[in-house]
């Protein structure tokens, strides 16, 4: 069964598509939910994603087949990631990368922990920032990151793994009493 005809039987009530579309969507899901880092993230996108299969026009769609129909579905997940982020006014703390890939020194936001952060990642090595930063920020894979920088992927895990723990003393160190 196609996903364009699961999308059409669950616009027409089909519980089991409906379950069947949540399933395949949860990861994409809870990535949002974890991206936008509040409690009620996952439920307010789960809302929307159904409202999204009820109210959504899919003969509009040129071709019907998985792979424009999961692109479709995707736009409808980062867009309701922005507008989630904004409505919540959710705080992130921005870094820049110029064209070289090298860090530009001017943060525009930090918020009231921007010393503990600026602590943090001035220990860091400019590898380790880079690869810290690609990671857990951009959410790019080990993989890329190492193409991306000319690395080995082992070079990535040593460098990131070394950034992880100079972080993890930092905030010990912050926590103590």
């Amino acid at each position: 069964m196609s996903l364009f005809s699961i999308f059409k039987s669950a616009q027409m009530g089909d519980e089991e598509a409906i379950l069947l579309l949540y399933n395949k969507f949860l990861p994409k899901i809870k990535k949002c939910a974890i991206n936008l880092n509040y409690e009620t993230a996952e439920t307010d996108i789960t809302i929307r994603f159904l409202e999204f299969i009820k109210n959504t026009n899919f003969d509009t769609i040129v071709s019907k087949c998985d792979g424009a129909v999961i692109n479709y579905t995707n736009k409808f997940f980062n867009n309701t990631y922005i507008n989630l982020l904004i409505s919540k006014d959710t705080h992130m703390s921005l870094i820049y990368l110029d064209d070289e890939n090298s860090f530009t020194r001017d943060v525009p936001y930090y918020d009231d922990q921007s010393n503990l952060e600026l602590d943090c990642f001035s220990s860091l090595t400019e590898l380790q920032r880079k690869i810290i930063i690609y990671r857990y920020i951009y959410g790019y894979s080990v993989q890329e990151i190492a193409q991306k920088l000319k690395i080995s992927r082992q070079a990535v895990n040593r460098a990131k793994n070394r950034g992880i723990k100079i972080i993890k003393s930092i905030y010990d160190e912050y926590l103590k009493p």
